[in-house]
């Protein structure tokens, strides 16, 4: 026999939550052919995989990649993590569908997230085509989202959709899954998804009923709302007949920190009645987003223009300190109350920013911290991001540690070093997957490392419907991650972000060694996946 690729005498963790098991692994092409113990032949390329972990490549379950494609293809970031897979156009933005002469208003929408699209499609299968033709270093399995078409159909407006702009949401939902959309996103504490009703969403969503299509909800809050926003999520999948994704498990503010246990029973009484519900966690206890998200709701109805316009405005700058800023000083939203400490600029023009949080800006600035943030977030036209410090360590072990749950790092990918997307970013951007199988795995021993390589490989593809992707069998596609089980581990923190992981010598995505001892070797080695194409 003749190998393309021999990996010799690895512990082949094939990702269905079973032991491994020491054997070879021999590809063909960009199949894997065969795994057993001694198998005979000459190899191409061999790589000797004694002491070392044979993994599926991991499947990132919910990303932000899609805004940045155009200018990381290589996806150095989440390559060197061990990932293989990009799940994309979550929490309601996806860069298709676009309507002739909305173009800038998602153009905007994506620089309010630091991206600049340079947009030349106006259907969900155009766009992937323009994919297919850019040529990106991993696979990527993407949603539509809802915020995307609201913009096409409705536009930024804080308002009900009319019966004709809902059938105009729910046409373009029928073209991206005709065209290999694996569902539905919602980010309903993001605008303009977050003006749809549940009703709304129980309408689109039938249009996935029986189609395989899945509802992947970043739920309408995850702190003071967060029982409500699961309830409503569980309702749109049971009614609408379609299965639930629940983006980022968790309980934000320490006031909510004691509903988490709540959480996770709804998920399994749900799950007991029959419904698909499952969800992903990233392993941080720090969350990170747009810093205008810290606004109310109604501030930016209408688009980022009125946005800004509303905090030129003292009147309406007074309205949102009435709502948001509490009498012990700190902030309180959508994602709970935080203190100004907690609160920390991930990116924005100004590089002396950059780390800093809103608590030493205000005292830099004389102002005070709300007003700071609001004459930060005007100066940078909504386009500065955060992280932010809400989160529980013990909860994110308890959603980590739940059977139904996923690892996805809700980051983009970046290029280690100065880039168009330098700044601080949250570290889960370098570091996710390492993190699950040193920090959490080997070190806490929260999970055996079987259910670890499970976690990010073999139950995301089963969600996903993948037939041969997830596991190490033959006849799947070669997509694997060699990792170091005694020396993974994350290397970026929060203050030195920009560092890849330790510990993963080899990462191979359909059949191309893309990382060989190390090394990052950029070469279009991805597909776009769809459906019907697993």
């Amino acid at each position: 026999m003749a190998w393309s690729l021999l990996i010799r005498g690895g512990t082949v963790i094939d990702g269905s939550n079973t032991p491994g098991v020491i054997a070879d692994v021999g590809v063909e092409g960009d199949c894997i052919a065969a795994v057993g113990q001694n198998l005979q032949g000459d190899a191409e390329r061999l790589i000797d995989a004694a002491g070392l972990a044979v993994a599926p490549g991991f499947i990132d379950m919910h990303a932000h990649s899609d805004l940045v494609y155009h200018k990381c293809p290589s996806a150095e970031s989440k390559v060197r993590q061990g990932v293989t897979t990009e799940v994309v156009g979550m929490c309601s933005f996806s860069p298709a569908p676009v309507v002739p002469g909305r173009e800038k208003a998602v153009h905007d929408w994506a620089a309010g997230l630091g991206a600049d699209l340079d947009i030349c499609w106006e259907t969900f299968r155009q766009y992937l085509d323009h994919l297919r033709r850019l040529g990106v270093a991993l696979n990527v399995a993407h949603f539509v989202g809802h915020g995307a078409l609201r913009l096409a159909a409705v536009g930024a407006d804080k308002r009900a959709a009319t019966d004709v702009e809902i059938e105009c949401m729910a046409g373009l939902l029928d073209e991206a899954l005709a065209a290999g959309a694996f569902g539905l996103s919602t980010g309903l504490v993001y605008p303009p998804s977050e003006y749809g009703s549940t009703e709304e969403l129980i309408g689109l969503s039938r249009r996935m009923a029986g189609r395989g299509g899945i509802y992947c909800s970043h739920i309408r809050g995850e702190a003071h709302t967060l029982l409500e926003a699961i309830a409503e999520a569980i309702q749109i999948g049971e009614e609408a007949g379609v299965p639930v994704q629940i983006s980022h498990v968790k309980a934000s503010g320490r006031e909510n920190w004691d509903k988490l246990d709540r959480v996770l029973a709804m998920i399994d009484e749900a799950r007991s009645r029959g419904l698909d519900v499952t969800g992903d966690v990233y392993p941080y206890a720090a969350g990170s987003t747009k810093m205008d998200n810290l606004l109310p709701g109604w501030m930016h109805d209408g688009g980022i223009e009125k946005c800004l316009a509303r905090l030129r405005e003292p009147e309406m700058r007074r309205r949102v300190l009435a709502e948001c800023f509490l009498k012990d000083g700190r902030w309180g939203g959508h994602g709970g109350t935080v203190g100004w400490d907690e609160i920390a600029i991930a990116s924005c023009s100004r590089r002396d920013l950059e780390g800093m949080n809103l608590a030493d800006l205000a005292r830099q600035t004389g102002k005070s911290p709300p007003e700071a943030m609001m004459e930060l977030v005007l100066a940078e036209r909504a386009g500065v991001s955060m992280v932010t410090f809400t989160q529980s360590p013990d909860n994110v072990k308890k959603v980590l540690a739940h059977p139904h749950v996923m690892v996805g790092s809700d980051s983009i990918t970046l290029t280690a070093g100065p880039g168009p997307f330098s700044g601080r970013p949250h570290p889960r951007t370098y570091g996710t997957f390492p993190r699950v199988l040193g920090t959490y795995c080997r070190d806490m021993k929260l999970f055996p490392l079987e259910t670890a390589v499970h976690k990010m490989t073999g139950l995301s593809a089963a969600k996903l419907g993948f037939e041969n992707r997830g596991l190490i069998c033959r006849g799947f596609a070669a997509d694997l991650t060699i990792f170091d089980p005694a020396n993974v581990n994350d290397e970026a923190t929060f203050s030195d972000p920009h560092r890849h992981p330790r510990g993963i010598p080899y990462v191979i995505i359909n059949g191309n060694v893309v990382v060989d001892e190390g090394r990052m070797i950029a070469i279009p080695a991805g597909q776009v996946l769809t459906p019907k194409s697993n």
